[in-house]
């Protein structure tokens, strides 16, 4: 599930099936615009008093190419600010719409139509990374690791950069706090995992940045500079360049000096990052807006202090023998994740739905992983893989259905010796 996609950018028509766009547009049909519009403003509060605002931005950043289909974003452009010592960011999402003969069908990411509109869409539009990607934020199924997020900080693993606000709001003190800044290094945001990209309010190389994970979570990106050029709707790949920190302000807002703004998204809803796992970080809200701590291994960092990006994955590197298969919120866990509500997934005695069943874990369960390896594809509780995952006891769980923190592999590729196939 993590392969990186070969870039159409070009050749979008031919790879696609769509109409050549490539990035965002402004739509000029009025009747999506204002059903855009009015679902944007039924999302949350507005951080000023709506008659200050601009007129919502709506935008298209795919389509099909009887331009009946669009994925597109609807942003609300605030005034851009100036010696405000808080950091506001525009409040957007992306939607998905389909015209009929009674009108545009619409729904925000996050709405329950949303899946509906996702399934009807012509097969020969969305690549299967997006359908992917998309399906896994439509999935409601409680997760049984809630501060388990599968993505790395935004930086280089094993680099240390400092974390210049705590937990807040697009406007500062919002609710929830889903946000948190970073700045140092080299400036070059990097993508904490693997997602397909969507860029709105592009202006003089800055832009609001989305990717779409396959795990149900997206992530945000405000103030860059010098955007890459990938074409919306493209799968990058875990640690591919965004863009560099910087004080953009392409729809509006205030930045207090350059950094990038990362925000959290789960199935569609903003979330708050308080207890969440980043990059081997564990962050913590404070009582207000921009305070807070983030927390590793017994030690604590404030705001201002420095982050070092673990490597492996964003979180510590397992060790062989499967110590660090041990279920723990940090990541590198074996928590059982039972498809559906049975309660328990099979152990099987190969990597293989058809291999024979030798036991099973409850949901909930801690599961100690020794080893991985390559076998059938798996269309589970994360999305789709070909992971599967040896246990100490030396069966056998597909990594769809088990919480790791991650969608790459958490322990060491199992020697040829453990292999029963």
């Amino acid at each position: 599930m993590m392969k990186p996609a070969i870039s159409c950018l070009s050749v979008l028509l031919i790879c696609l099936g769509a109409a050549s766009v490539h990035a965002a547009q402004e739509t000029q049909d009025p009747a999506l615009r204002q059903r855009a519009a009015d679902a944007l403003a039924r999302l949350a509060p507005l951080p000023l008093a709506k008659g200050s605002l601009p007129q919502p931005l709506v935008e298209i950043n795919r389509e099909s190419a009887d331009r009946r289909w669009v994925i597109g974003s609807a942003t609300q452009p605030l005034p851009t600010m100036t010696g405000v010592d808080a950091d506001q960011v525009p409040l957007s999402r992306l939607f998905l719409a389909r015209q009929t003969d009674q009108g545009w069908q619409l729904a925000l990411e996050g709405e329950d139509s949303f899946a509906a509109l996702l399934e009807a869409a012509p097969d020969d539009w969305l690549s299967a990374d997006e359908r992917r990607a998309w399906r896994s934020q439509t999935v409601r199924a409680k997760r049984l690791a809630p501060d388990a997020t599968g993505l790395g900080l935004p930086w280089q693993e094993g680099a240390a950069w400092s974390m210049t606000g705590g937990p807040h709001g697009y406007s500062g003190e919002s609710q929830p706090y889903d946000s948190i800044d970073f700045a140092g290094g080299d400036g070059r945001v990097l993508a904490p995992q693997a997602g397909v990209i969507y860029k709105s309010c592009l202006r003089n190389g800055s832009g609001l940045v989305k990717l779409v994970h396959d795990n149900g979570y997206s992530s945000t990106y405000y103030h860059m500079i010098n955007l890459n050029t990938v074409a919306d709707g493209q799968r990058v790949a875990k640690g591919a360049y965004l863009g560099k920190t910087g004080n953009g302000l392409p729809c509006g807002g205030s930045t207090t000096g350059p950094h990038v703004h990362f925000s959290l998204i789960h199935q569609g809803k903003a979330e708050p990052v308080n207890r969440k796992w980043l990059g081997g970080w564990q962050f913590f809200s404070g009582s207000r807006a921009y305070q807070g701590y983030a927390a590793r291994d017994g030690g604590r960092v404030n705001v201002g202090g420095r982050l070092t990006h673990y490597r492996g994955g964003g979180d510590p590197a397992p060790t062989p023998g499967g110590a660090s298969g041990i279920a723990t919120p940090r990541g590198a866990s074996g928590i059982a994740t039972p498809r559906g509500g049975d309660g328990y997934v099979n152990l099987r005695g190969g990597p293989s739905l058809s291999a024979e069943i030798v036991g099973s874990a409850a949901r909930g369960e801690q599961v100690p992983l020794q080893c991985h390896a390559r076998g059938e594809a798996v269309d589970g509780v994360w999305g789709r893989t070909d992971i599967w995952n040896r246990t100490a006891a030396g069966h056998w769980i597909s990594d769809g259905f088990i919480d790791t923190g991650s969608n790459a592999p958490v322990v060491p590729q199992c020697p040829s010796s453990a292999r029963p196939w």
